[in-house]
């Protein structure tokens, strides 16, 4: 079975992109991610509170993790009004994770959060 592929960003990074070219020429790479904005409309307003306490607690979080974010706020807002059973519980719990939300997951976030220097700042002292 062959291995995970390297993504573009990191190929660039190590050099390996410059060194086999042909390899990567046809990976894509997404862009344009931006910020999660506002809770869909069609989430009730318990779920939307759930969505303004996720939000603020997962800074890393871009448009992409939108829909998944959506179901972690349904989850959260039936958990609060107790129609959440163990089942859903666990449920969340796996969706939390795939957000990096629990202790365990949050070691393989690689968001770092923003600083307040300049960069290259380190070598303008």
């Amino acid at each position: 079975m062959a291995g995970p592929r390297t993504p573009r960003a990191l190929a660039r990074l190590s050099g390996a992109i410059d060194k086999n070219p042909q390899r990567y020429r046809t990976r894509r790479e997404p862009s344009g991610f931006g910020p999660l904005g506002e809770p869909s409309e069609w989430l009730s307003d318990s779920a939307k509170n759930a969505w303004r306490d996720i939000v603020p607690a997962m800074p890393w979080l871009n448009t992409t993790h939108r829909f998944i974010v959506e179901i972690a706020a349904v989850l959260t807002a039936k958990m609060e009004t107790g129609e959440l059973g163990v089942p859903g519980m666990q449920l969340l719990r796996v969706v939390l994770g795939k957000l990096g939300a629990t202790p365990s997951d949050f070691e393989k976030v690689t968001w770092s959060p923003p600083s307040d220097e300049e960069p290259g700042s380190e070598y303008f002292r």
